[in-house]
């Protein structure tokens, strides 16, 4: 789930470092949670949007689809190479390869 939260935040004039506060928790779980690589319950949603003063609808962003890549930048990366027209024939597969292995082994070089 991909949350506006960074966005609503600065909206209001607000920090992720506020709002970690007034919910009780450390500032690097709100971050993980804004960045949707950790996970929320609905009741912890409801207490950001009580806070941000906005409805759950306009806290969550519109998913079209499950995510190929956790990575954002890949992702975009990824609907970028899906909209790219050779003549109407869909030629992207190598690019969504090459996509998947530098996506794949960045990862993995970081990890040594």
């Amino acid at each position: 789930m991909i949350l506006r939260l960074k966005e609503a935040a600065k909206e209001r004039a607000l920090t992720l470092t506020s709002i970690a506060q007034k919910l009780g928790m450390h500032r690097a779980n709100m971050s993980a949670i804004a960045s949707g690589s950790r996970g929320v319950s609905l009741k912890m949603l409801n207490k950001i949007s009580n806070i941000l003063d906005m409805s759950l609808d306009e806290l969550v962003y519109p998913q079209e689809g499950p995510r190929v890549f956790k990575s954002r930048m890949a992702e975009t990366a990824l609907h970028h190479i899906e909209n790219i027209n050779y003549d109407g024939v869909d030629k992207t597969w190598v690019d969504r390869v090459m996509l998947a292995q530098k996506t794949h082994y960045s990862k993995a070089r970081k990890a040594r």
